[in-house]
């Protein structure tokens, strides 16, 4: 199951409180019940994404606020990270806090993956999230990136580009063009952040080497206590996120990948009540959202890894009542 800690939960909350939302009322009415201590009010070590979800909706309904994940972003201060927050501010420079990003993200939410990747005088910073992710936690996870950053480095800071899977109005996207100060990119193949490679070497306000260390050793521990607690389930999904394509992404391969046989591996699976087909055409879900329209039908098919074109149609249509080529019809002719 994804999850995010609570510190990161509880900040959503907390910025409802500021704008007059009685928190106590909010999570009654998403029907929140994650508690370590219910008496107490006390929110449990992890919450799951599905309440993350339904919280992060609710205020975007209630307050009429289509872009709620953005304004919730920009809120965000470093302590709503936790550890990661105060790793990241203790870095020497802004390439040293992408790794402590890229590596420890999960401690604070479990809900997609990080990739950094530069091409020549550019860097990528993109996330793959959770396929159940909502719109307005992509916005909330892509604006704090670049509220944190410049708060560390310069309020004055921009990307070159940022890039949206989703779509926005024309108002909606003069907004997000005034804010990030940069073309907002929609309709995008990924939800990714592009800035020059120069500011890699930007020097971090705050930066002291030895708290560093001594926060990365935490960090370390905090991971690998997490990772060992993860459900089968989690890992999987994190194994099918990182591989390039589906082609030949079988049971058996993917227990020998975990150290498993296929029948142990069913029967934790079992225990989750979930099957590996279920998580398997998951992933094929996601994934065929962020292709379509970009390449051939026929590619995407066998990137999904399957067996043929009709079998691909036949999984299509089960998923959003439509056939690839009705759907492709609806698409905008022109993106970005």
């Amino acid at each position: 199951m994804s999850t995010l800690a609570d510190h990161y939960f509880s900040s959503c909350i907390d910025y409802l409180e500021t704008l007059g939302l009685n928190s106590q009322a909010v999570l009654s009415a998403i029907n929140f019940n994650e508690y370590s201590n219910k008496q107490a009010q006390q929110l449990a070590p992890r919450i799951s994404l599905n309440s993350y979800n339904a919280l992060l909706n609710y205020a975007q309904q209630t307050l009429n606020e289509p872009l709620f994940g953005f304004k919730l972003g920009q809120q965000i201060r470093t302590a709503d990270f936790g550890i990661l927050g105060y790793l990241i501010e203790s870095s020497n420079n802004l390439a040293s806090a992408i790794t402590a990003l890229l590596n420890y993200d999960s401690l604070v939410a479990d809900i997609g993956r990080a990739e950094f990747e530069q091409q020549g005088e550019l860097v990528i910073i993109r996330w793959l999230p959770n396929a159940n992710c909502s719109p307005q936690v992509i916005l909330r996870n892509m604006t704090a990136w670049v509220s944190v950053i410049r708060q560390l480095l310069n309020p004055q800071l921009s990307p070159s580009t940022i890039y949206f899977t989703q779509a926005f109005t024309s108002n909606e996207k003069t907004v997000l063009t005034h804010w990030f100060n940069c073309p907002v990119k929609t309709n995008a193949q990924y939800n990714q952040v592009v800035f020059p490679s120069s500011y890699l070497a930007l020097p971090f306000k705050t930066d002291n080497t030895q708290i560093n260390l001594v926060l990365k050793q935490v960090s370390e521990q905090q991971l690998s206590r997490f990772k060992s607690q993860q459900l089968l389930t989690e890992k999987i999904s994190q194994l099918f996120i990182a591989k390039n394509d589906l082609i030949d992404c079988s049971l058996i391969r993917t227990a020998g990948a975990l150290n498993m046989t296929p029948r142990t591996l069913q029967r934790h699976l079992k225990r989750e009540q979930i099957s590996f087909a279920d998580l398997l055409e998951q992933e094929r879900k996601r994934r065929v959202i962020l292709c379509i329209g970009k390449e051939p039908l026929s590619n995407i098919a066998i990137k999904l890894g399957f067996n043929d074109q009709s079998s691909f149609n036949r999984a299509f249509k089960r998923w959003y009542n439509c056939t690839p080529l009705q759907y492709l019809k609806t698409l905008p002719k022109n993106i970005g």
